[in-house]
Order: C-alpha cells, then structure tokens, then sequence
C-alpha cells in the first residue's frame, strides 16, 4: 500500500546506475530504508530528495524491508546546514548516533520532533555555542530512549542523593564524596549541574549563556560515556575543535 511519509535523509548511498538507496528517519517508521528510483542523476525530480539533511514528503511503497519511491517534495533544504561546514559537522555527528543507535522501523515521534527543531535552529543562528549545547541535548535524550542513560538523581554506589562530589564514566552517573574513587572524572560542580539540568529540561527552555568551560568538560563526558557504554565515536566528532 502506497502512504505518504515525512521524514529527513540521514544518509545515502549509490545503487545501479542512476538510483539510490537512502535512509530516511521517519515520524511515522522510525528510521527506514528506501530505494529512490532516479535520485543519483541531477536531471530527475527526486534527485534534490535523495541529498542527506533534506526533509521531505516521500510517497513510499513501505515494507520492513527495503522500502521503494518514485515521488516525493521538498519541505526544506536546509541549504545552510549542507553549506556550512561548522554546522554539518554537528548535524552529520548527530546522524550517525541516530543511524547506530536506534533500529529500523522503530518509530520514536519525541527524537523524530527534536532533530527537526535542532536542525530548524541550527540552519537560522550562527551561534556556534548554542549548537553545542543543544547537540549535548540531543545525545542525552538519545541515551533515555535508547536505555542508558546515565543516573543523574543519585550516588551510583550509594544512592546518596546530597554530596554530589563527580560523575563516573565507568559506573554510568553521579558519585558522592564517600564512592568517588581515582577512575572518577574531574568535572567541575557547575557542569554536573548543568549535566543535570540538561537531561531534564525541555528543548523549548535550554539556557544558553554558558560558560564556555563547562561546554567543553560536557563534550569530554558525553564523548567519553558513548565511547565506554555504547563502544561508538562519530566519524564527525573529530571536527569538533575546528568549530
């Protein structure tokens, strides 16, 4: 059955001679697989949808395999995300967490919401200090819907919920002054703080008059956590310093 989907291209690859194989993640299927009848020749109409960070209507033949489209239109472009190498680095970054992370056909409408609105954002403001934080963002929630999140309410060891002294890469949260041990991190309060803040805010009130010191010291933790739980670094990440 033919439906109409909407969803943004995460990533894309050759097939044949003149089509692609694209991976859309979707509001409606999660992330998905689609063959794109004439997308690798620039002469076709569904050339522009087969470029990654375009967000498009795709009219879909959908199945849990390899799903087909001959048609679609543009919603946005996005054409200062594509342009803009200081931007596409954290776009691209946050692509491949979602493309390694989350399986196909998995339909998760609140991170579908939230990389629409990052990529919204990140297209219109030249601040490179609020796509930083809400890049952080992002990578956090991802963590809670894909299970592992780090536990920010409490002592990992303990439970202590009052002397917050660090956060333990390798025990996956907080540690207190009693728990904390040489293979703790070296995280400044103010960003344990505002690790804490970030995890249970709602994109609509992030702050982001940050100093750029806790900035960085996040990076470090979120790096670092993805590294040790989820065995992954993005091919993207290693740009970030040139941002």
């Amino acid at each position: 059955m033919v439906e109409t989907i909407e969803g943004i291209v995460i990533k894309a690859s050759d097939y044949q001679e003149k089509s692609k194989i694209i991976q859309v993640f979707t509001k409606e299927h999660g992330l998905i697989g689609i063959y794109l009848k004439g997308g690798n020749h620039y002469k076709s109409k569904t050339f522009a949808l087969a470029q990654p960070i375009s967000h498009a209507f795709f009219n879909i033949l959908y199945t849990k395999g390899l799903s087909s489209c001959f048609v679609g239109e543009m919603i946005h472009s996005f054409r200062s995300l594509k342009i803009d190498f200081h931007k596409n680095i954290y776009i691209y970054h946050l692509f491949e967490l979602i493309y390694k992370n989350i399986e196909q056909h998995q339909s998760i409408p609140y991170l579908y919401d939230l990389i629409l609105n990052i990529m919204k954002e990140i297209n219109d403001t030249d601040n490179t200090k609020k796509t930083k934080i809400m890049t952080l963002f992002f990578e956090l929630k991802l963590l809670y819907f894909i299970g592992v999140a780090p536990i920010l309410s409490h002592c990992v060891e303990c439970g202590d919920q009052e002397n917050i002294a660090n956060f333990d890469i390798s025990k996956g949260g907080f540690v207190c002054n009693q728990c904390i041990d040489d293979k703790s991190g070296h995280y400044s309060i103010e960003s344990l703080k505002f690790l804490y803040q970030l995890f249970h805010q709602e994109f609509t009130s992030l702050q982001y008059e940050i100093d750029e010191k806790i900035i960085t010291e996040l990076r470090d933790l979120v790096t670092n956590y993805y590294a040790y739980h989820l065995n992954m670094k993005t091919n993207s990440s290693k740009y970030f310093d040139c941002s």
